[in-house]
């Protein structure tokens, strides 16, 4: 394989997609493979490369090569990682959620990937280069994991992507710490990267704020969680939908926005009516499952979830 050929930059949009249409700027330019071929855009203006083996090996050569180039500073992480877990960062799975992440953009791929490790790193300590499990690397979060800030839809909407359930209001009158729940959330959303369909597709997030006030809003939290999810972990975000805001939510909305950034603030979307209403709204979107908060017949048991997790030595 010649190092031009392969290198040869297709042209792709880099936005991941947007319920807004794209400009007519020149999009970025980024590493891919020749075999790089993409479905149009979805519902969510999300496009989908085709993935075949030729993509796939061809991408993954490409990986490597483009971790190597990175500053030896943000290698840091992927370096110790390749010591002390070469099973996990090198084994295929691993560096493929990475790409489908990235619309097999490898350049892009390879820092996600290095921001990756680094944080993991960070957050986890040496429990960072074995499986992220509760009995292992969450030992000390269990509490935080248990207050369900985040949590996971028992199956994916029609679209194939996962739905997690957000709800602020868990945390009233609730002790917790923030680098804690960041790791609860981390091993959330790997829960839902276990899916090969939502490492596709992407990931819905359902914001219920219907009982949610001043108090709730943890800037320090929802900061560290965006950082977790911008160019870190291998999440494609295809929508935020936010349910029953409060007018207080108005006057936050700068902030959230600046925390979330401009890519992530463009997939939110607003919803005040009556929940019969909204579910008619969100059919468009193929997500008929929905949790009893939203008038649906989901009830979302968090300790069950986490007592069947453990019994499955996840």
């Amino acid at each position: 394989m010649s190092a031009d050929v392969a290198r040869s930059p297709s042209i792709d949009g880099g936005n991941h997609g947007s319920f807004t249409p794209p400009s007519g700027d020149e999009p970025p330019r980024h590493v891919c493979s020749k075999y790089l071929k993409k479905r149009p855009p979805d519902m969510y203006g999300q496009r989908h490369p085709l993935e075949t083996p030729e993509l796939i090996n061809d991408s993954l050569e490409l990986l490597v090569e483009e971790l190597w180039k990175l500053p030896d500073e943000d290698q840091s992480g992927t370096q110790k990682a390749s010591i002390r877990c070469p099973d996990i960062i090198e084994s295929k799975e691993h560096r493929l959620m990475f790409l489908r992440c990235e619309q097999f953009n490898v350049d892009t791929a390879a820092v996600r990937m290095a921001n990756y490790w680094k944080r993991r790193i960070e957050l986890f300590g040496d429990a960072a280069f074995a499986p992220l499990t509760i009995e292992g690397s969450l030992n000390r979060d269990e509490k935080e994991l248990s207050i369900g800030f985040l949590r996971l839809m028992p199956s994916n909407d029609k679209t194939g992507r996962s739905n997690i359930f957000l709800d602020p209001s868990v945390i009233e009158g609730r002790v917790y710490d923030n680098e804690s729940m960041v790791r609860a959330a981390w091993y959330t959303l790997h829960t839902a990267l276990e899916d090969e369909s939502t490492q596709r597709k992407g990931i819905v997030f359902l914001v219920y704020l219907k009982y949610t006030y001043v108090r709730h809003f943890d800037r320090s939290l929802v900061s560290l969680l965006a950082d977790s999810i911008r160019g870190v972990l291998p999440v494609r975000v295809s929508a935020i939908h936010i349910f029953h805001a409060p007018y207080i939510f108005e006057i936050l909305f700068d902030v959230v926005s600046m925390l979330l950034g401009d890519r992530l603030t463009k997939r939110i979307k607003m919803y005040s009516e009556d929940d019969d209403i909204i579910r008619q709204r969100l059919s468009r979107f193929f997500i008929k499952s929905l949790p009893t908060e939203l008038g649906g017949d989901v009830k979302l048991d968090q300790e069950k979830w986490i007592s069947e997790r453990k019994e499955e030595g996840k």
